[in-house]
This record gives structure tokens, C-alpha cells and sequence, in this order.
């Protein structure tokens, strides 16, 4: 009797163990895991103490953001609540050297350079220096990033069940996000482009098309990755990670002759919001296409915008 009640014990904690685990995207878990592994190669230990945690955060200071720390510092208290220890995080003693690394390095974040539709419409155009089938993933992949403004790890997570196009566009399913951690679903919609080689619902269909031929099938399954990788050999293999959205974006601008600094696959969608908002799309609209929850965010990624450029006075006067 008392071997069967320790054994429900333990199945108890694990599975509380596998819902903390669950509580995370699978992104922020690898991230976390990571910054464990810095701590520990610090000196770090779990349990940890409010001083050893501060004396870390000190001694990275000058090296790392404050938004680094501050994820390090909640992958310190999620090491301890996995273990059901108390967190030395929530200390005043950290709190205040966290507060102090901030006032004192700032909190500015670099931000990715947004990618205009006028370049969103020359690096899709066909290069000789890929396959043709390189050239149909490509145009898919970066005019349906940026007319859904999507982020690269959603980008990565789209499968072919997630696409339905229809008689004014395509939707495109996504199942959770950064800001979906609850799976609840989000459609995006991206209508048909006036002109059709710039038309991302277009560049889609044709992209599909051209994966069934490559795997010679009819229909493509329905858990199929919507953008593949590509080898050398021109053979498709499933699962385009979210790094390599941005490798071939930079990749893509090299390739026509354009700069690549700051440019990475957030640009896709730092793009659509500065181009909305350049051409008046009202805020909520911009919010609709994008998810974002705030309008303060959906500010923060209005960039390189002149100060005359949407002048509030401009129209009255």
C-alpha cells in the first residue's frame, strides 16, 4: 500500500513537472535551458541566493542587454519553480541591481531595419543565381511574410492545412504565436495583390504547385511544412526553421547588390507596419493584420519615418 501511494506521489509531481514544462513555447524553453547553462558555467548554482544572482547580473552587466538579463533572470526563477525551491528573484536585493543595470546602460533595443515594398518587390524577382524552384519558395516566403507581417517563427510554423485561398485572397491559420502562448488561433487574412507578379496570394499558390510536382504528388498532405528547405541538389526538406527565414533574406539582398545591415526576417514585419502607416491604414487595422495586443507596440515599429512624413497638422492647415 505504501509502494502504490509513493508511486501516485511521484506521478503526481511529474506531471506537474511536464504542465510547468507545457507552460512555455518550446522557443522560450530552448532560451531558457541556455541561460541555465551560462549561469551554471558562471558559478551559478540552483538553489541559488539573492547575492549570487546579483553578483551575476553585475558581472554580465557590461557585456549583455538588460533584456538578456532580465530573461536570464526568469530563467533563474523557472529553474527553482521546477524544483518547488523559492525563487532568490523575487528579492529586493536583485530587483534593485536589475532596476540599477537599466538606468544605468539604458533600455534602448535594436531594432531590425524595415524592408519597404519597393524591396520586397525586387529581391522576389528571379535571380540566375538560384533554382527556379528556390525562386518560387522565395517570393512566396517573403511577400507572404510581410503582407501578413508575420514573425519568423510563425513564418516556420505555418503547415499547408493552415493556407485556404479563396475567390478575394488566401487565409492563413495560425495556431499559437508569441503572443497566442494558449493556442487559441488567429486568422490572418492577405487579399489579392492588384498587380500579379507582386501578388502574395499569387506566389503562394504557385509555390504550393510547384511542391506537389517536386514530391509528385496531387495534394500535399495536410501536416506538410508550407516552406521547405532546399538543398544543393534542389530537394525539398521539411521544416524551414525561423533562423533561416532571416539567412535568406540577407542572403537575397547580397544577392541583388542591396545592403544588409540591420536587415533580418523581423524586417518583414516592421516593414508592413512603417508602409501602413506611411499610407494612413488606421492603427487598429495595422493591429488586425499584425496581433499586436497594444498600440504602443504597433508605434515602436513605425520607424524611419520623416518628421513631416504623417504630420497630424499637414491636413488641417
Amino acid at each position: 500500500m505504501q509502494n502504490a501511494t509513493s508511486a501516485s506521489q511521484s506521478k503526481r509531481k511529474s506531471s506537474v513537472k511536464n504542465y510547468l514544462h507545457s507552460s512555455l513555447s518550446p522557443n522560450t524553453t530552448a532560451a531558457y535551458a541556455s541561460d541555465l547553462v551560462r549561469f551554471k558555467r558562471w558559478g551559478g548554482t540552483v538553489p541559488a541566493t539573492a547575492q549570487q544572482v546579483a553578483r551575476y547580473l553585475a558581472a554580465a552587466a557590461d557585456s549583455l542587454k538588460p533584456s538578456t538579463l532580465t530573461r536570464r533572470v526568469a530563467a533563474i526563477a523557472f529553474a527553482h519553480a521546477i524544483k518547488n525551491l523559492p525563487s532568490p528573484t523575487t528579492s529586493s536585493l536583485v530587483k534593485r541591481t536589475l532596476r540599477g543595470i537599466r538606468r544605468t546602460h539604458g533600455t534602448a533595443q535594436r531594432q531590425a531595419r524595415p524592408l519597404t515594398a519597393d524591396l520586397v518587390r525586387r529581391i522576389c524577382k528571379p535571380h540566375p543565381a538560384y533554382t527556379p524552384l528556390q525562386n518560387t519558395r522565395d517570393r512566396a516566403l517573403f511577400l507572404i511574410g510581410f503582407a501578413g507581417g508575420f514573425r519568423r517563427s510563425e513564418l516556420a510554423s505555418l503547415r499547408v492545412s493552415d493556407v485556404e485561398i479563396g475567390s478575394v485572397g488566401a487565409v492563413l491559420t495560425l495556431r499559437s504565436s508569441k503572443t497566442d502562448q494558449y493556442a487559441r488561433g488567429r486568422a490572418v487574412a492577405v487579399p489579392f495583390a492588384k498587380s500579379a507578379s507582386h501578388c502574395p496570394v499569387r506566389a503562394l499558390d504557385a509555390w504550393l504547385r510547384a511542391m506537389a510536382r517536386e514530391l509528385g504528388v496531387n495534394t500535399l498532405p495536410a501536416t506538410c511544412p508550407l516552406f521547405a528547405r532546399i538543398d544543393k541538389h534542389n530537394h525539398l526538406h521539411p521544416g524551414l526553421s525561423g533562423c533561416s527565414v532571416g539567412w535568406l533574406l540577407k542572403r537575397r539582398l547580397a544577392t541583388f547588390g542591396l545592403p544588409t545591415a540591420g536587415f533580418s526576417a523581423h524586417s518583414l514585419r516592421a516593414g508592413l507596419v512603417t508602409s501602413a502607416a506611411k499610407a494612413g491604414v488606421p492603427v487598429w487595422a495595422i493591429q488586425r493584420q499584425t496581433g499586436h495586443k497594444s498600440e504602443l507596440t504597433v508605434h515602436r515599429y513605425i520607424r524611419n519615418l520623416d518628421t513631416f512624413e504623417c504630420n497630424a497638422v499637414t491636413s488641417l492647415l
